[in-house]
């Protein structure tokens, strides 16, 4: 905004000196009148650079078309102030030229030395007398001509801190989103988060239409979109790598792409892809979608979505890493299931579900019948390898909302939600009937023996739902093993 005031107030001054100069002076001639539509001209130009916003005024078409208007206006300005007899003018125009294609301080200082030197030849050579006597003309001339290309410095200066100006805002700014980052990344694992603030903020800072990020499959062919800034809750969406070219280009080279599209209906726009690296490999890639915006990117954005893209593939890294601790944490090593630690705190939240919607919950336990025999007679590796398999085999079995763990050992635990005694009795015969189907070799086939407890048929508190679902495992194992028993009140008697 102030830059384009002080650009307009000295066009405004160069304005009234050419108006003081040319119309005054031709008050009484017969080219008043088009000296006088040239100078509204003039003026007008000025006045529809007033109209136009403080965003646009330093687009390059704009900036060209008000040189060209300068260049148009100071050449006839100087053609009607030429001094009679002389071409001197010309030199002024070609002299003005070549300040405002170039814009520097020694054209402004050379428009000086132009002017001494044409001024001591029109003073000592010799000229026609009348010509000779026209030493006031050749001053105006000259006046106008020094001022013109003082103009076009200044307003270049002017254009140049405000183009610095703007950067070092920008600079500013992208530093502060920077420091948001990191101090999220310090503050929060969680991957969804961090990633779902960066592609917001880079959007923001580049003005874009959409920014992704791309986290890359084991092949690095295929891919999925795991957020994006216009859709904060978009589920994981998969892509084909093949189909998106720049992305290509980015994760072959291992660095930053961008294409310009074209649009039928309007602008084209602009495609980035910048890859996430870490430890010389590519995890993901930012992709960033410019509307409206062509040509090449300048450093400071490249090096900016540089260091945003390494940003987001250490948070992406470090998240994995957490959230892979957090797994094994949970996971027990040998089966891949919930551990002992996951179904305490499962079992607690699904009961205090269950109670507060007053829904069933059955838990069962479930026990590998004579496992002790497999480890002595086939050893350790093949009873672990008879445990992974019927974690698989329960796994499989279960519903989608169901919950298996391993309990210890070889006793496993399901966790069936929104399930009477009866329906869970029927879970627990497939469970059984599944296992006895297996045929390990060399072992053979296994049985399992399960007890079943129901919330709020048998118990109400965690602890005791465990309790008789461990009574009732106990009663199948008396009556014979493999069987389903569930608790029953005449159990306690037995």
């Amino acid at each position: 905004m102030e830059f384009r005031k002080a650009f307009l107030s000295l066009r405004w001054l160069l304005i009234i000196l050419t108006c003081y100069l040319t119309l005054f002076s031709s008050a009484s001639t017969e080219y008043f009148a088009a000296i006088a539509i040239y100078v509204a001209l003039f003026g007008l130009s000025n006045l529809i650079l007033t109209w136009i916003s403080p965003d646009r005024f330093l687009d390059k078409d704009v900036q060209r078309a008000t040189h060209i208007a300068d260049v148009v206006f100071v050449s006839i300005a100087l053609s009607i102030l030429h001094v009679p007899g002389t071409y001197l003018h010309l030199a002024f125009a070609a002299v003005f030229i070549m300040a405002v294609i170039w814009r520097e301080l020694v054209i402004a200082l050379f428009s000086i030395g132009v002017v001494s030197v044409l001024y001591s030849m029109f003073t000592w050579f010799p000229f026609d007398p009348q010509v000779k006597d026209a030493r006031e003309e050749f001053l105006t001339l000259a006046l106008l001509f020094v001022v013109a290309d003082f103009y076009v410095f200044l307003s270049e200066r002017l254009r140049q801190e405000k183009t610095f100006s703007r950067m070092m805002r920008e600079e500013t700014r992208r530093a502060e989103v920077m420091g948001e980052i990191t101090r999220s990344l310090s503050s929060s694992l969680d991957s969804t988060e961090i990633l779902y603030l960066i592609v917001t903020r880079l959007c923001e800072v580049a003005n874009a239409e959409d920014v992704l990020i791309v986290q890359l499959g084991g092949d690095l062919e295929s891919a999925e979109i795991v957020v994006r800034a216009s859709e904060p809750n978009a589920p994981v969406t998969p892509i084909v790598l093949g189909e998106h070219p720049v992305m290509m280009s980015a994760l072959e080279s291992m660095d930053l792409r961008s294409i310009t599209t074209a649009a039928e209906d309007g602008p084209g726009g602009t495609l980035i892809a910048v890859p996430m690296v870490v430890n010389d490999t590519v995890t993901g890639l930012i992709h960033i979608q410019l509307a409206g915006v062509t040509g090449p990117l300048s450093d400071l954005d490249a090096r900016f979505y540089k260091i945003m893209a390494g940003t987001a593939a250490n948070a992406l890294r470090n998240a994995q890493l957490f959230e892979e601790t957090q797994r094994l944490a949970r996971t027990d090593f040998l089966t891949g299931l919930p551990n002992h630690r996951t179904f305490q705190s499962t079992l607690a939240t699904e009961l205090a579900r269950a109670q507060r919607h007053d829904h069933p919950l059955t838990l069962l336990i479930i026990d590998l019948d004579y496992m002790k025999t497999v480890n002595d007679r086939f050893g350790h590796p093949s009873g672990d390898m008879v445990l992974r398999a019927i974690a698989q085999t329960i796994r499989d079995t279960c519903r989608d909302n169901d919950f298996a763990a391993r309990y210890g050992g070889e006793e496993f635990m399901v966790i069936l939600p929104e399930t009477p005694l009866e329906g869970g009795v029927q879970a627990a015969e497939r469970i059984r009937e599944r296992i006895a189907f297996v045929d390990f070799p060399q072992i053979g086939r296994l049985t399992a023996s399960i007890g079943l407890a129901n919330y709020p048929t048998n118990a109400v508190e965690k602890e005791d739902l465990i309790r008789i679902a461990d009574q009732a495992l106990y009663v199948a194992k008396n009556q014979g093993r493999d069987r389903v028993v569930s608790f029953n009140y005449q159990l306690i008697t037995r």
